[in-house]
């Protein structure tokens, strides 16, 4: 089973444009349009079985359409060539109401929220967040964290590992999930904070730019059970995130786990979608 923890996209309407407007700002290139279908036949193309995507909602006023669209893809609206997709809801720190507006994303059937602090401009640590990730817990919904340097916002870092580390102990949240490692660029702040902490790593984007030695240390510290393979599709391509997997130097059961067993357990869904 190949299981996609972190993916992207966008409605038809919206893809062209977002996905040209944030290449920009990132200076990175798409390796997909960005489309629900090009994320599918992006990962049918590795023979993946499944993808979560993960909404950012930039404004407060984003949440209806945004969550909307997540409960389509869902739903199992745009499933095909062998991939199940899945969605998780979006909230902004600014949110008059975020405990009734996490309640309506679980009434929607989605099984966890994604927060992106560079893009919603608050670090992790503010009081915001902390009752975001509070409350998502105490409707036993995941949290979706965008870790470590946004390319897009090279100046100023909202969730580093230290600030991770400190929601994480003043919320006590074990739902808790930080994208790129932990901490995209920042590997060995994560090595000193993170690893051992009860929060899981997914592997978005990473290919590209760690080391898999490290990566490999990382594991094996904070052991191959609370690591979920992710691509951050259009950013990555499944075919450079798979194959970085395979060189970090892992056993058979620990790369069984990461490519899609502990995605399924997580997420309660059948091994084989």
């Amino acid at each position: 089973m190949i299981f996609d923890f972190h993916a992207h996209a966008f409605p038809d309407s919206l893809a062209e444009r977002s996905v040209t407007f944030l290449a920009a700002k990132a200076g990175i290139p798409a390796y997909s349009n960005g489309t629900v279908s090009g994320l599918i036949k992006s990962a049918a193309a590795i023979g993946a079985n499944g993808a979560l995507v993960l909404p950012v909602v930039t404004k407060p006023s984003q949440f209806r359409s945004v969550n909307a669209f997540a409960k389509r893809i869902n739903d199992g609206e745009f499933n095909g060539k062998g991939v199940r997709l899945f969605s998780f809801g979006g909230i902004h720190p600014d949110s008059e109401d975020p405990k009734k507006e996490i309640r309506e994303i679980k009434a929607l059937g989605l099984k966890g929220i994604k927060i992106h602090p560079d893009y919603q401009g608050a670090d992790i640590d503010d009081d915001r967040y902390l009752r975001i990730v509070s409350y998502a817990a105490e409707e036993g919904l995941l949290v979706s964290v965008h870790a470590g340097l946004d390319l897009g916002f090279p100046d100023y870092t909202h969730c580093t590992p230290k600030k991770a580390k400190r929601m994480l102990s003043l919320t006590g949240a074990t739902n808790v999930i930080l994208a790129h490692m932990g901490g995209f660029m920042m590997w060995e702040e994560v090595a000193d904070e993170l690893v051992s902490e009860n929060v899981r790593f997914d592997t978005g984007v990473v290919a590209n730019y760690m080391d898999p030695i490290l990566a490999g240390k990382i594991v094996r510290a904070h052991n191959a059970d609370r690591i979920l393979f992710a691509t951050d599709t259009p950013w990555a391509s499944y075919e450079d995130s798979l194959a970085f997997i395979k060189k970090i130097g892992l056993s058979e059961e620990e790369e069984r786990k990461i490519l899609g067993e502990n995605a399924a357990e997580l997420l309660g869904i059948d091994y084989d979608l």
